[in-house]
């Protein structure tokens, strides 16, 4: 027992200092060797804990990454099920209430949204947000294949044009929770951004 609290203790050591130097200097200028001094153990006692720096990354930003994934994928299930149902004024909600409470989520999570956001060169996270674009591109071209089915959209959008305003409204977001100094103000500038983006949607798209 007493092996595996030390392990589980030097485990949490170890992802406590490489977070604290990857927000710091970000993944590609941090150290290993500084990690483990800051750690207090050798780069073979790290290895047993993690294959790499990389690896070592991933394990602090995975858990809120992975959340934002997980919520999209909700938030998008409602969506197009909103749009097969023709229930235009919940699509423009969903899409309301979850660019807030996604930004709630990434106000409480900020050091680690800064840090895949501006500290993750060199790793898998490095394109977040083009990921996160991609991702609401796909959802925003099936919601007006089932539009043009229905024959509810007035006009096509390409997939570029998609991307483009998607990508906008991630930035914009992102600015949001990142400069924001509190979370009325967080609120305030959340609401500012999701109520210019779903008006313009609504606009152009009925939703």
């Amino acid at each position: 027992m007493l092996a595996r609290n030390n392990y589980d203790d030097t485990h949490e050591k170890i992802l406590e200092c490489g977070k604290r130097h990857f927000i710091e200097y970000g993944f590609e200028k941090s150290s290993l060797r500084d990690i483990c001094k800051d750690a207090c153990v050798t780069t073979g006692a790290f290895y047993r804990h993690f294959n790499d720096k990389n690896e070592l990354f991933e394990a602090i930003v995975s858990p809120v990454a992975d959340k934002i994934f997980s919520n999209f994928f909700d938030y998008e299930k409602v969506s197009i099920d909103s749009v097969k149902k023709k229930q235009n004024e919940k699509v423009a909600q969903v899409h309301v209430d979850g660019t807030i409470e996604t930004a709630m989520f990434l106000f409480d999570n900020k050091e680690i949204y800064s840090l895949i956001i501006n500290g993750s060169y060199g790793t898998s996270y490095a394109n977040f947000l083009e990921k996160l674009t991609v991702m609401e591109d796909d959802a925003r071209i099936k919601m007006q294949e089932i539009s043009l089915e229905a024959d509810i959209s007035s006009e096509r959008i390409s997939d570029k044009g998609f991307h483009i305003i998607n990508h906008a409204h991630f930035l914009a977001l992102t600015e949001a929770v990142l400069h924001s100094e509190n979370k009325q103000e967080l609120l305030e500038n959340a609401r500012l951004v999701s109520c210019f983006f779903s008006g313009g949607w609504k606009n152009i798209r009925g939703y």
